[in-house]
């Protein structure tokens, strides 16, 4: 099975394009190839698809073989690869994700790659948090004794923002992501306002762990730092695997490279 593997600031995906896989088989396949010592290693599988609604689909699954709903890193490095493989001719289309309908603009490069995230949505509800949350309040979460405020908010996928410059160890990030107050986890993002227009990030995201970056992380933190009075509009994301720019306006713009790294051959049989 062939394959092309992207990274956008670090955070990396293998893309396929088999005819003959199924969509069923693709949870199975993703644990296979994303292992980072028996499969080529990712964080991630994606798969284009066939859209009614836009002008194509992303299909998305985690290391760990869970269906994600997005992925910011992901749709540009999506952007990048449908366009640079004439899957689809235009700089500028819309892409199908399980989070609604996004758009991606390659014609300034595939360094600068520009997504527009939508707005956020702060009324939750169960499945993804145990008792409704209406107001964009902080929540209070303590876990192996420690307390943690967190904001919550939707922004292609569920996260949570607890502004701390003090290392959190791995064990309280591992318990806030599978806490009982998330059926279905959280992607839990750690950060440190350094002024207002630069923040520091370090994302665990739920079905990976750490990740080098976290695109809809880097824009969620941007939102609430933004709402708190904290930033400006436009803040540069500093994370482990480079720097995103997020923009604040009539909806939450996420911008950055997508950066190829390798074509080759899967042998799936091979990868245990």
């Amino acid at each position: 099975m062939k394959f092309i593997k992207y990274h956008g600031t670090g955070n990396d995906f293998i893309f396929v394009n088999d005819k003959n896989i199924d969509e069923s088989q693709l949870p199975e396949i993703a644990k296979k190839v994303c292992h980072r010592f028996f499969g080529i290693g990712a964080d991630g599988l994606m798969m284009a698809g066939e859209s009614t609604k836009a002008d194509i689909k992303m299909n998305y699954y985690n290391q760990d073989g869970s269906v994600a709903p997005m992925c910011g890193n992901g749709l540009r490095c999506f952007g990048r690869y449908v366009h640079e493989t004439g899957i689809l001719a235009k700089e500028r289309f819309m892409v199908e994700t399980l989070a609604g309908i996004l758009s991606v603009d390659v014609s300034r490069g595939y360094n600068d790659i520009v997504i527009d995230l939508n707005k956020p949505t702060y009324m939750l509800d169960y499945p993804d948090t145990v008792h409704p949350l209406t107001n964009g309040n902080s929540i209070s979460l303590v876990v192996n004794g420690r307390e943690y405020k967190m904001d919550v908010l939707f922004l292609g996928t569920l996260h949570g923002i607890i502004l701390t410059a003090d290392k959190v160890p791995d064990e309280d990030a591992y318990a806030l992501c599978h806490h009982k107050f998330f059926p279905k986890r959280i992607n839990v993002n750690f950060v440190q306002i350094l002024d207002r227009k630069n923040i520091q990030l370090r994302t665990y995201e739920r079905g990976v762990g750490y990740t080098l970056a976290c695109g809809t992380g880097a824009a969620s933190s941007q939102v609430i730092a933004h709402k708190k009075g904290l930033t400006d509009e436009k803040v540069k994301v500093h994370v482990d695997g480079g720097e995103l720019i997020v923009l604040i306006a009539d909806s939450v713009i996420l911008s950055g490279p997508a950066v190829k790294v390798a074509t080759g051959e899967i042998i799936l049989e091979n990868i245990g």
